[in-house]
């Protein structure tokens, strides 16, 4: 009967429209930086050193999600890395390998793992001095939420001393799902349609000249100078998956939801003053349809950032105001993210604890 009156109680809660904020507790993860100087097989050492034995464990648990069928692949790609993988990324995570005493296949593995398991929660904002905002959760669908909590670092990848571009991301991840170009713009990635997610991935790398998302990401945010340019490269880039990439510059009205299927956009989706959107929210479907009743993220920030409004946008607002409310935050979030590209120095990261 208990049980039942708290459900009851619940989804009254629910019924009503009243915002139920999610008790948790948060840690700053460890900053690291790569030294974009050094030899790819020595950029991550670092990391490395401190993490080893948590990526051994991580590993071991991700393969448990591997499809059988998909191993053989995994193996090829492991044995003729530089074939199948660009620079710098066969040669990093070769380097991981050797650093961890993994096998290599197991550092592929990880690194594809992360790329298509990710349900996410992206906004990006311009408040009303027309500086541009962009907010993000990430969440893991998977069991191993815990685990990657205990491998949350934040990473300034560095060249001749000076930040290139920054992530919140994996020890031993190499692509980047959330990044930062100082001065230039900001990157997010959140899901779309898994499909045959392995089998595409692995497909892709064997055969095809499609880029893994989070290879893409991060060949932008090397090269691209504006957030113009950034969101041309990553709507036109053949890739492994379709995905959401959400994209924020640093001028008023350079916000972007690009909606991207593997051979081209379906949609980019911008901010629009005019028309009163001054704030897009993307979880992980079609900003045209409706989410579905079992996991509408969507809809509860929307409410926050309109009740939160234009004129209170700042860091702290979009973290507790919006980000740490229920379901934007909830028991898969493994951290949460707010920057802005304008003020590069306003990043900052949390390491995600909710209560179940």
């Amino acid at each position: 009967m208990a049980a039942a009156a708290h459900n009851a109680v619940f989804m009254l809660f629910l019924i009503s429209g009243v915002r139920l904020s999610v008790a948790a507790h948060t840690t700053v993860p460890p900053h690291f930086t790569v030294n974009l100087d050094l030899p790819e097989e020595e950029r991550w050492n670092g990391v490395i050193a401190k993490y080893g034995d948590y990526i051994k464990q991580a590993a071991k648990e991700i393969i448990n999600q591997v499809p059988v069928e998909a191993m053989p692949l995994v193996e090829m790609i492991a044995a003729d890395i530089d074939k199948y993988l660009p620079s710098p990324y066969a040669g990093e995570m070769r380097g991981i390998a050797k650093s961890a005493n993994m096998n290599l296949g197991d550092v592929v593995i990880v690194n594809i793992i992360y790329d298509v398991t990710a349900f996410c929660t992206s906004i990006g904002a311009q408040d009303t001095n027309g500086t541009i905002w962009h907010a993000r959760n990430l969440d893991y669908r998977y069991r191993f939420t815990d685990m990657l909590r205990n491998v949350t670092i934040s990473v300034d990848f560095q060249r001749r001393g000076q930040t290139v571009y920054s992530s919140v991301t994996y020890a031993a991840y190499i692509g980047i799902l959330t990044g930062q170009k100082p001065h230039k713009f900001t990157v997010t990635v959140d899901e779309r349609d898994r499909g045959a997610w392995w089998m595409n991935a692995l497909m892709a790398i064997l055969y095809s000249k499609a880029k893994p998302m989070s290879f893409l990401v991060r060949d932008v945010l090397e090269s691209s100078e504006n957030f113009d340019d950034a969101v041309d490269t990553l709507s036109n880039t053949l890739t492994d998956a379709s995905e959401y990439f959400i994209v924020a510059g640093t001028k008023p009205g350079e916000g972007a939801i690009i909606t991207k299927g593997r051979l081209a956009p379906l949609d980019i989706w911008k901010l629009n003053l005019t028309a009163g959107r001054w704030f897009e929210v993307e979880t992980n479907y079609d900003h045209w349809v409706e989410p579905p009743a079992h996991d509408d993220r969507r809809h509860p920030a929307i409410n926050a950032m309109e009740k939160l409004g234009q004129n209170q946008i700042d860091k702290m607002h979009l973290f507790n105001d919006v980000m740490s409310l229920h379901p934007v935050l909830n028991n898969r979030t493994v951290y949460t993210v707010v920057m802005s590209a304008a003020n590069p120095d306003f990043i900052q990261s949390w390491v995600q604890h909710p209560d179940p």
